[in-house]
């Protein structure tokens, strides 16, 4: 199948560099009718034409080769999983995602949506059960509500009954039912998210749309051909995500002046992109490296890098995920990642190679770091980074010869290792 796949990962690397079939044809000594064929998958190509195109599009063969999209393959394969009792090919995701990849992008987008939405519910049905603004708030609604029952009932059985009294229970009546709608107010405005929270439960912000669109590296705002306030304006940002999407070109364009992309890769090179290293010959923290590492132009002499940023909860920050390897959007990784184990080690950095289920293996290096001091009686606030590659090769052997192993997944849902202690959840391979 990955033969089969081949032209269509073509394909999806011209479209991201914005290149014609013209232009890719000519690039690599080919006719445009003959690269036609071969993105649909119609022609097969091996040897020297595939090193051309791979060399045009500034890419390794073996990534072109390598099969579709890892990481879309899972999260459409999880779609269909969840929805077992449907009768789905699941033998054949592979090639409706090679053959569709904008409807397996639109499946995955939509269970992304849905999942995000279940976790919502979990939320708010938690929220409900243990808030206690909540439980106060119900008691005086149904006291309210009592109040007022009882009132009607004595008006409604007493017709004999004073005026000057009847208009008594008449304003005690009003009273109550003022109370009820402005505790009814007070709750709908309890549960109802600001601007703010609504920013924060974007399935896709825009900024992580740009970077996914741009291979995580922005020549633009690296170069300073383009400013923030023009790549906002092309970008045509909805008004919720303005700020956040500034906030965030600005943090990208810090990095870029602080670590200069040129003489970073030069030395990056000279150091066998060894991220202590790095952090020690530039003065700067190993955070910073790792966010310059994931930020690497796409090229065969550069290592390709992920990465992946949560709170002491779990609760993912920033992601940069790679073919294959799959990061959740909203949390629920594997236990087993040292990104989680080194929020107890702080300032502490861990290597380890991950070896997955299907063979794939990742070395990685984790880092915790406070977010602000620990005050009396309270810890300090700790977040934490994995930074993480496939092409270990092209660093110090140091990094990766006396590394501890560890056989991890990606999460436990999708994760074949059935006899795992560490699991949480049902493979949904398993389910009957």
């Amino acid at each position: 199948m990955a033969g089969a796949l081949l032209g269509t990962r073509i394909r999806e690397n011209r479209k991201a560099l914005r290149l014609s079939q013209k232009d890719l044809a000519a690039a690599a000594g080919v006719s445009a009718s003959y690269l036609n064929l071969i993105e649909h998958n119609r022609r097969g190509i091996a040897g020297k034409t595939l090193n051309a195109i791979a060399r045009a599009l500034n890419t390794d063969p073996s990534k072109l080769s390598e099969g579709m999209n890892q990481a879309l393959l899972d999260r459409v394969k999880t779609a269909a999983l969840r929805n077992a009792q449907i009768n789905t090919e699941k033998d054949r995701i592979e090639e409706f995602a090679a053959r569709f990849p904008g409807f397996a992008r639109l499946i995955a987008r939509q269970s992304d949506q849905i999942e995000l939405r279940d976790e919502e519910f979990a939320i708010l049905s938690d929220q409900l059960k243990h808030d206690p603004y909540f439980a106060e708030a119900m008691h005086l609604l149904l006291s309210n509500i009592t109040t007022i029952r009882a009132t009607s009932d004595i008006l409604t059985n007493n017709t004999d009954m004073p005026l000057d009294t009847a208009q008594r229970f008449m304003s005690n009546l009003a009273t109550e039912a003022a109370k009820l709608s402005k505790t009814a107010e007070e709750i709908f405005d309890h549960f109802e998210p600001t601007a703010d929270a609504q920013n924060t439960t974007l399935d896709t912000s825009a900024f992580e749309t740009l970077l996914e669109q741009n291979r995580f590296h922005l020549a633009d705002l690296e170069s300073g051909t383009a400013s923030v306030a023009q790549i906002l304006i092309d970008m045509n940002v909805p008004s919720v995500d303005v700020e956040h999407t500034k906030a965030s070109l600005q943090s990208y364009c810090e990095m870029a002046r602080n670590l200069p992309i040129d003489p970073f890769i030069a030395t990056a090179k000279e150091l066998q992109f060894d991220a202590i290293a790095l952090a020690n010959a530039f003065g700067t923290d190993l955070m910073a490296i790792c966010f310059r590492l994931a930020h690497l132009p796409v090229h065969p002499d550069l290592p390709v890098f992920g990465l992946i940023q949560c709170d002491a909860s779990g609760g993912v920050l920033y992601r940069k995920q790679l073919n294959s390897f799959s990061l959740p959007r909203y949390g629920g990784a594997c236990p087993l990642w040292p990104v989680y184990r080194c929020l107890s080690q702080p300032l502490q950095p861990i290597r380890a190679m991950l070896d997955m289920p299907m063979g794939d293996r990742f070395h990685t290096i984790s880092f915790a770091y406070p977010t602000e001091s620990a005050q009396v009686g309270m810890p300090a606030l700790t977040e934490a980074i994995m930074l993480f590659t496939p092409d270990y090769s092209m660093l110090p052997k140091v990094a990766h010869g006396q590394t501890p192993q560890l056989d991890v997944g990606l999460q436990c849902t999708v994760c074949s290792r059935l006899t795992c202690t560490a699991r949480r959840a049902e493979y949904l391979l398993s389910r009957k």
